[in-house]
């Protein structure tokens, strides 16, 4: 699933889209929750729909489709809200409903005649590493602008996908970039870029906080799609520039926010993209359908939410906890059949759903991400999530894995490496490894140690131990995927006597109010040298 308006013809004339809002409630009441709050909204911002954003700790709005102004983001910014505007990178919505031949006759499609572009390795090549990111020449011919990718059938036009009836682009190639920073909603383009989203001197100046990158899709491993499907993109080689691309986001806004939505391989060391994560660039990931999806034929895929919970989500996790990593934002779809009343229930006119989307906020959150729940199109306004969250923490974290060693479909729940995994003497210390623990708040790692046995009985706390916060680094192997000998974090421990055996724990603690810490008692001993 991608985040995309549902018919592009109303982006392009900028019609009036149809919300459904009312009044919600009082400004001041971002203290209901203590989690980080975000709402997400396509429509146009009317009185009410400005008074419901300010609730929020973030709202994430579509510019073109709401028709935004710099007085209605500022009005929202004005009562502590962030605002972040949508951007498509992965396609260019400038070609929405256009053939390759009336794109030949619009010189903003064609620029230097180079594309579009393929893959430059040759077939028995499948690994991304040192690829021209600039891809070569199209077998079938060129024309286009370079950033137009030819990959699905190299007939020398522009790959389309054909749901959305745009063409795809290469977002790590550098016209790209300056294409996407220099659009406008009132230019030729209809759409805002880069330069319009961020500063107040350009174009409409919304002066946005961040912005909120779609369609990083687009870069998907090629075995993501089948051949026969409609839909299928084989633009894996374009991976290895997407890191830097976002890297020049925050080098010409500096000052300025990231949200990625999903791009969720880039996160996954199973996948060759593990090693172009974009990881230290952005500030917030979105997991778009983590349960709930936009399907109106079925309640959700049971199978793809087992593997985004029981495959994806560990070692998302181990991500967002990296010294550089990021917060992860979540998003249901009130849909599914009609007979469940999501939507109806979401504005509460119905009970008869509040079951599934309260499972579904719990299902998110219980795990650490920020959730928020919607309809298909993105206009409906709410606060369903608000005022039925969990606000306290009262639990420890809970151990869970990123190694899945299950090879059925869907994957089941991996069996938790709890504490320390591995330890490893060095000179003057220890290296220790540990998996990932899940909570609904950050999570905060603390060794243990001493040079006698632990009492736990007597002791449980271990106050009587020495303790230190861990940073969690890579771990040793991590790159090349999780195994049951390998962990996603490790930390060196210095200052310990050479030939004197020490006993090590690993705890997890919650950054909550409540600094809820697990209690384990796993124990490895260790000799440095």
């Amino acid at each position: 699933m991608r985040i995309k308006t549902m018919v592009m013809a109303v982006l392009m004339l900028l019609s009036t889209v149809l919300i459904t809002a009312c009044d919600f409630g009082n400004d001041n009441n971002k203290e209901v929750t203590k989690k980080m709050s975000y709402m997400i909204y396509y429509g146009e911002l009317t009185d009410s729909v400005i008074k419901n954003a300010k609730r929020y700790d973030i709202a994430i709005l579509h510019p073109a489709m709401g028709n935004i102004t710099r007085e209605q983001v500022q009005k929202i910014q004005a009562g502590g809200t962030m605002v972040f505007g949508y951007i498509t990178v992965g396609e260019d919505l400038r070609t929405a409903g256009l053939t390759a031949e009336q794109m030949l006759e619009d010189e903003r499609f064609t620029a230097d005649g180079t594309g579009p572009r393929v893959d430059p390795r040759l077939p028995e090549n499948t690994s991304l590493d040192g690829i021209d990111i600039s891809g070569v020449e199209s077998p079938g011919g060129t024309g286009y602008a370079s950033y137009y990718l030819d990959d699905n059938d190299r007939d020398g036009k522009p790959d389309i996908n054909p749901t959305f009836t745009c063409a795809y682009t290469n977002i790590g190639d550098p016209a790209w970039f300056d294409v996407l920073n220099e659009m406008t909603i009132d230019g030729a383009d209809r759409i805002p870029g880069f330069k319009e989203i961020l500063t107040t001197n350009y174009g409409r100046g919304l002066g946005c906080d961040g912005v909120f990158l779609d369609t990083v899709d687009t870069c998907a491993p090629n075995y993501y799609t089948e051949d026969s499907n409609p839909n299928r993109t084989r633009f894996e080689w374009t991976a290895p520039g997407v890191a830097d691309f976002i890297a020049k986001i925050k080098q010409e806004y500096p000052d300025k926010l990231v949200c990625q939505n999903r791009g969720l391989f880039f996160y996954n060391p199973q996948t060759q993209h593990y090693k172009y994560t974009p990881r230290q660039y952005i500030d917030y990931l979105m997991f778009e359908s983590y349960m709930l999806d936009s399907n109106t034929t079925d309640l959700y895929n049971e199978n793809y939410f087992a593997d985004n919970k029981y495959n994806y989500l560990p070692k998302l996790m181990a991500e967002a906890g990296r010294p550089d990593g990021f917060k992860i934002l979540s998003l249901g779809y009130a849909e599914g059949p009609e007979e469940y009343q999501l939507k109806e229930t979401l504005l509460g006119k119905s009970e008869k759903g509040k079951d599934i989307l309260t499972r579904d906020i719990n299902e998110a959150q219980s795990v650490g991400f920020s959730h928020y729940i919607t309809n298909g199109r993105l206009t409906t306004v709410n606060n369903f999530v608000l005022e039925n969250q969990k606000n306290e923490d009262v639990e420890p974290p809970v151990w869970s894995s990123v190694y899945n060693n299950s090879s059925e479909w869907p994957p089941h729940e991996p069996e938790a490496r709890v504490g320390i995994g591995q330890i490893e003497p060095v000179k003057g210390g220890v290296i220790v490894r540990w998996d990932v623990a899940l909570d609904m708040n950050e999570v905060i790692y603390t060794l243990y140690y001493q040079d006698a046995p632990f009492d736990f009985e007597n002791d449980p706390d271990l106050s009587k131990a020495q303790s230190v916060e861990l940073t969690p680094e890579i771990g040793d192997g991590y790159s090349n995927g999780p195994s049951a000998a390998v962990y996603p974090y490790q930390a060196e421990i210095t200052g310990l006597a050479s030939g004197e055996t020490y006993y090590f724990v690993i705890r997890a603690k919650d950054t909550s109010a409540n600094h809820n810490e697990e209690k384990n008692t796993a124990v490895r001993m260790e000799i440095p040298r």
